[in-house]
């Protein structure tokens, strides 16, 4: 895509179906109509203001990402690139599932890949602790920089006026703190030449399951049996109930990080999803962290941060 030449959804409106159409012959339902007419105002509203040239869908191997895929390539928006973040945490069923399915979509397909850096991190400076401040050193370390740096290879490549729209699956009903403060787009602070879009911002839990039925869309078992993605089990923001479930649903994944959990402890004292003895400078703290939908609605309040760190005192 030229660099001059950005993505023209308006000039495709002929492409582009009606949700008032749709409900009648598809059984959308009213607040889907509703929900997806604003979705196509906010998309048309972003490429006019920022005219990316490129276009890039994320998907974590939740069911809000996967709306959010079918839905843009429903839309008629020309994605170039599919990108999944694998942060080294998480179950491999769902990197297989992705793969699988993403990868085979149509648009080229990348993986952000942390690497070791987890591993590697924990061991150096122990787990990330719980909590809002500690969720914004993981996801830096293993979702925002392997990102930046995946765009930088597959599209960038040192050239100057590239602009990327990274459309995104976050819904501002996923919690009263969402509501209010959830932004529909915006820059990346570090990468100012990537912008995100929070493509189905206004629609419901509800909104999205009733589209992924109506639309076949094939989920992810893992987010099937987890109510979650799966991919970003750092701990920061999980309870030991979530950790316990999904290592009885897949034992290696459990195992695994039992082992890690026994070298980290013997080295440093605190384990997974446990207070770090010494916090982190709570300043430090992001709320731009479009990939970590689920886990950061988890602990936007003040209250949800309380229970989570009394599970652990009890549990600990």
């Amino acid at each position: 895509m030229s660099e001059d030449n950005a993505p023209d959804v308006a000039g495709h409106q002929s492409e582009m179906f009606d949700p008032e159409q749709l409900g009648e012959d598809r059984t959308l339902g009213q607040s889907l109509v509703t929900a997806t007419r604003l979705s196509i105002e906010r998309i048309e509203r972003t490429i006019a203001e920022y005219r990316p040239t490129h276009i890039v869908g994320t998907v974590s191997g939740g069911r809000d990402s996967a709306a959010e895929i079918e839905f843009a390539r429903e839309m008629g928006i020309k994605i170039d690139l599919i990108m999944h973040c694998r942060t080294g945490t998480g179950i491999q069923e769902t990197t297989e599932f992705v793969t699988d399915y993403y990868g085979n979509l149509g648009p080229d397909f990348v993986m952000a890949d942390a690497g070791t850096a987890y591993e590697e991190y924990v061991m150096r400076k122990g787990f990330f602790g719980i909590g809002r401040t500690a969720h914004n050193y993981s996801y830096r370390i293993l979702k925002a920089t392997p990102m930046r740096k995946a765009l930088s290879r597959a599209i960038r490549q040192g050239k100057r006026g590239v602009r990327i729209l990274l459309l995104n699956g976050a819904r501002a009903s996923e919690s009263d703190n969402r509501q209010k403060n959830l932004q529909e787009t915006r820059r990346d602070p570090a990468a100012p030449g990537n912008i995100w879009c929070n493509i189905i911002h206004d629609w419901t839990a509800a909104d999205r399951d009733r589209y992924l039925r109506l639309r076949k869309v094939p989920i992810n078992p893992v987010a099937v049996q987890l109510c979650r993605s799966g991919e970003c089990m750092c701990g920061t923001m999980q309870t030991q109930q979530v950790r316990a479930e999904a290592a009885a649903i897949y034992p290696e994944w459990g195992a695994q990080l039992d082992e890690l959990e026994r070298r980290v402890k013997a080295k440093h004292g605190w384990g997974w999803g446990e207070t770090m003895p010494h916090p982190s400078d709570p300043r430090q703290i992001d709320m731009f962290q479009p990939m970590c939908v689920g886990c950061t609605a988890d602990g936007l309040s003040a209250t949800d941060r309380n229970h989570l760190m009394e599970k652990n005192d009890v549990q600990g």
